[in-house]
């Protein structure tokens, strides 16, 4: 009973904390549509170098891959417009990203990132799609807590989020209470970039799973977060590391958009 209490009371403070959000929820979208403008979100850059591990940081291998996508997706579906949210090592804010999103009305927003535990623990390894939300029981919050700490580097990040903690679970309440308004669209594509993974890339898949990430949120569209892999393993960083992994990586997106739109536009 006291658990349904707190829940009931959380619930309640998350709602009146919303309201006073810089944010307004989109519209929900009535039908699915073939992506014709994409936004591709390196994660991380500049003072924020992401995840460490084994000699690399998460923001280059994020922006190489990112780059060979837009080389990808421009060659083989010049229908499609891609925006990116940072083509260089530069330091883009998390409502930045999602302005460029909002900006350029977006159909989708791809934010590819690289996971890492702390140095002396054995390392597990594979990918892990998410889309906005949370699984009862089974919250990510220690994924969603690493990659929202980005707002840290942010000038007056709590005035801008709300004075939202990016260390705490609790911090992310709010963006559990909001209703995802393209979560169809969001589960379809990760669903194809987790099987493309699985089975065209060969890589060890953790699957689609649901997290309160502040930049899906703020993005406003249909989107998408990419772990592709935790660089705190010695073979697979150097597999994301290496022009092949990432040109692997960058193919197994690249298929997995094509493929949305094709169902899409028979």
């Amino acid at each position: 009973m006291k658990q349904v209490f707190f829940f009931m009371l959380f619930s309640l403070v998350g709602l009146i904390f919303l309201s006073f959000l810089p944010y307004q929820a989109p519209k929900i979208c009535k039908e699915l549509k073939p992506i014709k403008t994409l936004v591709i979100d390196a994660g991380h850059g500049g003072k924020d170098p992401g995840a460490l591990g084994n000699g690399y940081k998460e923001k280059d291998i994020t922006l190489k891959i990112a780059l060979e996508l837009k080389r990808i997706v421009n060659e083989n579906l010049p229908n499609i417009k891609v925006v990116m949210t940072r083509s260089t090592d530069k330091f883009i804010e998390l409502s930045k990203r999602g302005e460029i999103a909002q900006d350029n009305k977006a159909d989708f927003f791809v934010s590819i990132h690289c996971n890492s535990i702390p140095k002396g623990t054995k390392s597990p390894n594979g990918t892990e799609i998410y889309v906005l939300g949370t699984n009862p029981g089974q919250e990510r919050y220690e994924t969603s807590i690493k990659e929202n700490e980005v707002v840290a580097f942010e000038d007056n990040y709590k005035e801008m989020y709300g004075g939202f903690d990016p260390k705490s679970p609790e911090g992310g309440i709010y963006h559990n209470l909001m209703k995802n308004a393209y979560r169809t669209e969001s589960l379809k594509l990760a669903g194809k970039i987790d099987k493309q993974f699985k089975e065209r890339a060969g890589r060890k898949s953790y699957g689609v799973k649901q997290a309160p990430f502040i930049v899906l949120w703020q993005s406003g569209v249909p989107a998408v977060l990419i772990e592709t892999g935790y660089i705190s393993d010695k073979a697979e960083a150097n597999f994301l590391g290496s022009v092949d992994g990432q040109e692997i990586m960058a193919s197994g997106i690249y298929r997995a958009i094509k493929e949305y739109n094709q169902e899409l536009t028979k």
